[in-house]
């Protein structure tokens, strides 16, 4: 059959009769689902579940120069998801406002997704998760993702993305996050408020030129957590943070470079072991602009393997430009980091740790 354009107006319900949901679930490879603008709402879980092809992925988007609202009932914007996608391939949703719900959109398994252009906020938990099956292949990219972690009745998380599973049981793999804003991020709860998390075992994804900030309401988490684990490197490039908890986590397996990081409350850039993954190997810290932290650099590296720490401009003046309590394992290439601050275990010496002059 030939692909088809369907064009929805706005409805608001209490039951689980919704068109949009509905409409969403009868797409075929290559159709069109366009949503004017005005409030989508009811009350029960919002489930889609569509399979496009490649060369036809299905589109829902918002009609042109119009931004509709995916929202949630009163009853339900504390219990239910706004949006749950559910084994979905070839699926591209652009500019739309997915406004409360507890997450704003699960992706539940599926590959070959893209959201982009989409506005995610006033969640009452985190605005995306990546959290329930292995996925693949997503693109999320230009999308306003902001003021998380709202629910008021108890502990809650706010990440900006959580991105795999916290044991590993889970991946996400061969994902592209670009280009997103993200901020004012709240969490109440030991889960945190990261920006964007890659969980363990989650590899070969790229979180580039986004800009995080205020990773700080309630408590404070990293604006970029990567954990690592996987077979392949995650890619951090190019991002802008600031008023994090600590800007940028490390563990394993990946590329940190050309990263601008700002003013945060713990630490720019901190970089060893964690709880869900104590093998540190495999990571690159180069050409990074770090300033302004109560300590720049932290690093834990006994027995890591694999390092490199180079070209960077470390500036904390009156705080602590590097705190090291390891750097002894293998292969490990330190030089030509230009630093201001105190330092704690290491000291300048005109190769790998070089005076940076004033701020």
């Amino acid at each position: 059959a030939a692909a088809e354009t369907i064009e929805i107006y706005p409805a608001s319900t209490e039951t689980c009769d919704e068109h949009f949901e509905s409409a969403a679930n009868k797409l075929q490879p290559g159709d069109e689902l366009v949503l004017h603008g005005g409030v989508y709402s009811q009350g029960c879980q919002r489930s889609i579940s569509a399979i496009g092809k490649p060369g036809k992925p299905i589109v829902i988007r918002a009609a042109a120069g119009e931004r509709p609202v995916i929202t949630r009932s009163a009853q339900s914007n504390t219990t239910e998801n706004n949006l749950e996608i559910v084994d979905s391939k070839f699926l591209i949703i652009r500019g739309l406002r997915f406004r409360g719900g507890s997450t704003g959109v699960r992706i539940v398994r599926g590959s070959h997704l893209t959201l982009e252009d989409n506005e995610i906020f006033e969640t009452q938990n985190n605005a995306i998760a990546v959290n329930s099956g292995d996925t693949d292949s997503l693109i999320i990219r230009r999308n306003h993702i902001h003021h998380t972690g709202l629910y008021p009745l108890g502990p809650t998380e706010g990440e900006g993305m959580y991105i795999g599973c916290h044991d590993g049981s889970c991946k996400v793999t061969n994902s592209l996050f670009e280009a997103n804003y993200i901020h004012h991020l709240r969490g109440t709860s030991g889960g945190g408020n990261d920006g964007i998390e890659i969980k363990v075992g989650s590899f070969n994804n790229v979180v580039r030129n986004n800009v995080i900030h205020d990773t700080n309401i309630g408590r404070k988490y990293p604006c970029i957590f990567v954990y690592g684990g996987g077979p392949e490197r995650n890619l951090i490039e190019g991002n802008a943070m600031w008023n994090c908890g600590e800007a940028i986590q490390v563990v394993a397996d990946a590329n940190i470079r050309n990263n601008l990081v700002l003013n945060s409350a713990v630490a720019g850039i901190v970089a060893g072991p964690h709880a869900a993954n104590r093998r540190v190997r495999n990571v690159t810290i180069v050409n990074n602009t770090i300033v302004g932290h109560p300590t720049c650099l932290d690093i834990h590296w006994n027995g890591a393997e694999n390092m490199i720490l180079a070209n960077n401009a470390i500036y904390c003046p009156g705080g602590t430009a590097m705190n090291v309590t390891a750097l002894e394992g293998k292969n490990i290439l330190l030089r030509a980091n230009f630093l201001e601050g105190n330092l704690v275990g290491v000291r300048l010496d005109d190769e790998r740790f070089l005076p940076g002059g004033s701020l």
